[in-house]
């Protein structure tokens, strides 16, 4: 970008460029939305029959299941092999202090 100021003002047209430049940077990056994080948990649907069917409920579909039934906070939440068979386990801190510890079988989506 070429300037046809004199070489005294070329300094305050190059300077006013720039400012100009920042001004609308710094805009441009506030109005900018700032992404919140998802919370798969409370988002996940609870499992109907036709998840049960095409291979039953994920590990966030469980931990929302036994957080609406064992109010508190999730502590952990991992999927694990018992008996042959895959299990959720989610741990919850409840309200009253007590850990819980709530398995639901990963094919039906029942409470073990």
């Amino acid at each position: 970008m070429f300037c046809r100021c004199s070489i005294f003002t070329r300094r305050a047209c190059a300077g006013s460029v720039a400012a100009a430049w920042l001004a609308f940077a710094s805009a441009a990056s506030l109005a900018r939305p700032i992404p919140q994080p998802a919370d798969p948990i409370a988002s996940a649907p609870a499992p109907s029959e036709h998840t049960v069917q095409r291979g039953g409920v994920s590990l966030s579909q469980a931990t929302a299941m036994a957080q609406r039934r064992y109010p508190g906070r999730v502590v952990r939440a991992e999927t694990v092999m018992q008996g042959g068979r895959t299990v959720h386990e989610i741990r919850i801190l409840g309200e009253d202090g007590r850990v819980r510890t709530v398995r639901i079988d990963a094919q039906t989506g029942q409470f073990l």
